[in-house]
């Protein structure tokens, strides 16, 4: 099933939201992977700014992961991000998309 741009920012908003239930807590780094499939479905790649420097550690995490998503389609990356939500987040998720 291909994700639509509406399914997909109905995902995101759960995801973003601090009161949606999730199925467990995640990690680092799957909420990285989260933010860089989101900017990678979001922003062209032609929108990204340069790099970081080393002392925004935050803001440079954030840039690598976006960078990590870089050869993805946006298709492929709404689908990615709805994939991890639906690990992460579980049942919200599926009502989203059957909306």
């Amino acid at each position: 099933m291909t994700v639509t741009a509406e399914q997909f920012e109905a995902v995101a908003k759960l995801v973003g939201d601090k009161d949606t239930p999730t199925a467990r807590e995640s990690t680092r780094g799957e909420k990285l992977r989260l933010y860089g499939l989101y900017k990678r479905a979001t922003v062209p790649s032609t929108d990204m700014p340069a790099r970081p420097g080393v002392f925004k550690i935050e803001a440079r995490s954030k840039w690598d992961a976006w960078k990590a998503e870089d050869g993805l389609s946006v298709e492929e990356a709404r689908q990615a991000y709805v994939d991890l939500a639906k690990e992460l987040v579980g049942k919200p998720v599926e009502d989203a998309l059957a909306s």
